[in-house]
């Protein structure tokens, strides 16, 4: 539920507009209030905020950007503080999930983080082995890299050429354990997470991508501004986030 009236929100660093203030449990009990754009598909840090949710928190946040995918944007030029409006630095940094990257304010206030370099800081994202990039390959040949947009052939590259990003997706495993750590999921939610072929579902629904309008917009995410575009620039950790989350409704 958000926590404040639209005027006194804080205001997304990219689109200026009011942000959502989400609370989500964090660990060591209590709650955590964080600020979220789902149009830019990030999120607000203040100081330590991000390393202070519980894993059920992350997998809640998750599921409500899963449910906002359609409404989003590219990033603008240049993104100002949402407290001091000094213009943001880009920053990369390398976290237990993998390396990530931000946006911070110099005078220390917070960071925007997009949404996908959240999972991966959290640990919920898996690099692929050189089987799934090859069934992939066979299907889908080119996907957006989840980090800075590139394209990546999969039939050459394993990972981004640019930014040496690895090819990725949603971690099932991670999200069943998160779930089930907290109560969660249930028997039959837990059981498919278990089952759940990530790979196989992003083929399934890209082969029947160009038949069926509800599908479609399935692969729409982080470089689409809400637009499926061709259908060779797929964002993979969008993607599964759609199948995963699907599991969970």
């Amino acid at each position: 539920m958000d926590q404040a009236p639209q005027e006194e929100r804080l205001r997304c660093p990219s689109c200026l507009q009011p942000m959502a203030a989400r609370v989500y449990p964090k660990v060591y009990n209590g709650e955590e209030t964080l600020d979220v754009c789902w149009s830019c598909q990030g999120i607000w840090f203040d100081a330590r905020e991000s390393v202070q949710l519980a894993p059920a928190g992350v997998v809640q946040l998750f599921k409500e950007i899963h449910e906002n995918t359609e409404a989003s944007r590219p990033l603008g030029d240049k993104l100002k503080c949402t407290r001091c409006a000094e213009t943001l630095v880009y920053r990369q940094d390398l976290t237990k999930g993998g390396r990530i990257s931000y946006y911070f304010c110099p005078g220390e206030h917070g960071r925007f983080t997009p949404f996908t370099q959240f999972m991966i800081e959290k640990g919920f994202i898996r690099s692929l082995n050189k089987v799934e990039i090859a069934a992939l390959a066979a299907k889908i040949e080119t996907i957006r890299c989840s980090g800075c947009g590139a394209p990546v052939d999969l039939r050459h590259d394993t990972a981004c050429p640019f930014c040496k990003a690895p090819i990725a997706v949603l971690d099932a495993g991670a999200v069943e354990k998160a779930l089930a750590g907290y109560g969660a999921a249930n028997n039959a939610q837990a059981q498919a997470l278990r089952n759940h072929d990530t790979i196989g579902e992003i083929i399934k629904y890209r082969t029947a991508a160009d038949e069926d309008e509800d599908r479609k917009g399935f692969f729409a995410g982080a470089g689409g501004g809400g637009n499926s575009g061709p259908p060779e620039m797929e964002d993979l950790i969008a993607a599964s986030l759609s199948t995963l989350f699907r599991l969970l409704k």
